[in-house]
């Protein structure tokens, strides 16, 4: 079950906050991917260059906290 949990969960960092989405990018392996998810559906509400666990085109679930 773990490896599920682990498969769907990203770490990802914030590009840009929109008025009702956030811009994420990730990266698989050696590639860069971006992902939009929903500001009011998610946890938290991280700012640009945050990194934060989400769930691919849903929402946020954890904002890690800033350095």
């Amino acid at each position: 079950m773990k490896n599920i949990i682990t498969a769907i969960l990203l770490l990802g960092m914030v590009e840009y906050v929109y008025e009702d989405d956030i811009l994420i990018s990730y990266q698989k392996g050696s590639k860069t991917f971006t992902s939009r998810v929903s500001k009011d559906l998610s946890a938290c509400l991280p700012v640009a260059g945050q990194q934060v666990y989400f769930l691919k085109d849903y929402k946020v679930l954890e904002c890690k906290d800033l350095q």
